[in-house]
């Protein structure tokens, strides 16, 4: 009874944090991690320190290439790659899409892009709600490829410490990502009625009255170094990831963790943008991907605490439950990542609650590299910020929620990505690992 009682503390805080949304995840966490601890007595669970340290560090970095202008230079050349390529637009913003998030890891770079990739459509007659769902789709799925990314970190913080490399992790995830991402793209790219067929666009033509008017963005000239660091950091984290004989080593036989190479890398770069592309400091924390990439530190910090805190008092039992189905039939654990992602609406907070159940269910290390990929379950309810963005920036009003909570263009896209991804996984993780 006790149990049940918890249960629906915990899913009613997750509940009340997503009506709030935002920041307010993370507060109703920390208040149901209250009622746990304090009123129920359980014992609170040790928060992921190294995840939150690493996502500070490269929203900070990533902040400072946005105050320089460098996601701005990024969208100028996205724009003209896909207007001098229109016929292969629903490819090519998935793939655009796809690539920033892999650098700078997070998916809420999309939002530059999806003006761009929806005036662009719209110029050439593509039905834009194609292009746009497969790069917002495109967006989500190459989190568990980034080697940046706050789910990605968690996964490393969690399976480098038992044996598997940082190269065995990205030889699965990298290329799973990528295939969800164009699998996803050529279902988007098949959906819907052409554009000058459908009645939503035709009535919008109808009632148009308004003249477009172009916004030219003045991009800073030096943004481009900006750009330029953050990939060189970036790459050099994956360098030192993959060889761990190029880290320091110290003098008791240790060597520099993951952790602290993402840290020093991402702030040293980040330091360097200032003077080089005359930033001033003040300007990165009002930038968004400050706000949304700090915001999700609350998140992790109140909402996966409260869920392992439960998790960790009752982990006997769910052993007993789950552990001899998880071991008889490994690969359901893509599910129960996908619908805990789905809940929560976070890749990050569902990485650092779910794979240590996984492992501590015997779980083996290649299904769970396999799996990883359904980590991606925000785009189930199109009430992800991404997704509500595509919608707002589509003036044809080809993108839309439909009649049902389920008939909008980004699930059978995200879906059947994730479900091939997954399927190729089980495929090269045993070989990998």
């Amino acid at each position: 009874m006790l149990v049940a009682i918890e249960l629906i503390v915990v899913l009613g805080c997750i509940y009340w944090g997503l009506k709030m949304g935002g920041l307010g995840v993370g507060l109703a966490g920390g208040l149901g991690l209250a009622i746990l601890t304090l009123g129920f007595g359980l014992e609170p669970s040790e928060p992921a320190i190294d995840v939150i340290l690493i996502i500070m560090s490269v929203v900070t970095a990533a902040s400072t290439m946005q105050a320089a202008g460098g996601m701005d230079w990024l969208v100028h050349h996205a724009g003209n790659l896909m207007r001098r390529n229109p016929r292969y637009i629903c490819f090519l913003a998935p793939m655009i899409t796809w690539l920033m998030t892999i650098m700078a890891g997070t998916g809420y770079t999309v939002f530059s892009t999806l003006p761009v990739i929806a005036e662009v459509a719209k110029e050439i007659g593509e039905r834009p709600s194609r292009p746009l769902a497969g790069a917002v789709v495109a967006s989500q799925v190459a989190i568990s490829g980034s080697p940046i990314s706050a789910a990605m970190a968690a996964m490393i913080s969690i399976m480098e410490p038992i044996g598997v490399s940082f190269l065995q992790i990205m030889a699965v995830c990298l290329p799973a990502s990528f295939i969800a991402a164009m699998v996803g793209a050529f279902i988007a790219s098949r959906q819907g009625c052409e554009l000058k067929d459908d009645p939503v666009y035709l009535e919008h033509l109808q009632q148009e009255h308004q003249q477009h008017e172009d916004k030219k963005i003045t991009v800073n000239p030096k943004a481009k170094y900006s750009v330029w660091l953050f990939l060189f950091a970036t790459v050099a984290i994956v360098i030192y990831a993959a060889f761990p004989a190029l880290r320091p080593h110290f003098s008791d036989g240790s060597m520099m963790s993951t952790r602290d190479i993402i840290i020093v890398s991402m702030f040293a770069v980040a330091c360097m943008m200032v003077p080089l592309c005359k930033i001033d400091p003040d300007t990165i924390i009002r930038t968004s991907t400050f706000r949304s990439g700090m915001s999700s530190v609350a998140v992790i910090l109140g909402i996966v605490t409260m869920g392992s805190t439960m998790v960790n008092a009752h982990l006997p039992e769910i052993k007993e439950f789950a552990g001899s189905l998880l071991q008889s039939y490994p690969m359901l654990l893509s599910l129960v990542l996908f619908g805990t992602c789905t809940l929560l609406l976070s890749q990050g907070a569902t990485t650092p609650l779910i794979i240590p159940l996984a492992l501590s269910l015997q779980v083996p290390h290649w299904a769970i590299l396999a799996s990883f990929v359904a980590v991606t379950g925000v785009f189930v309810l199109p009430t992800y910020p991404t997704s509500l963005a595509a919608i707002e920036f589509d003036s044809t009003g080809s993108t839309r929620m439909g009649k049902n909570i389920f008939d909008h263009p980004f699930l059978l896209p995200g879906l059947v990505g994730v479900a091939a991804a997954t399927l190729c996984g089980l495929l090269i993780a045993p070989m990998i690992v």
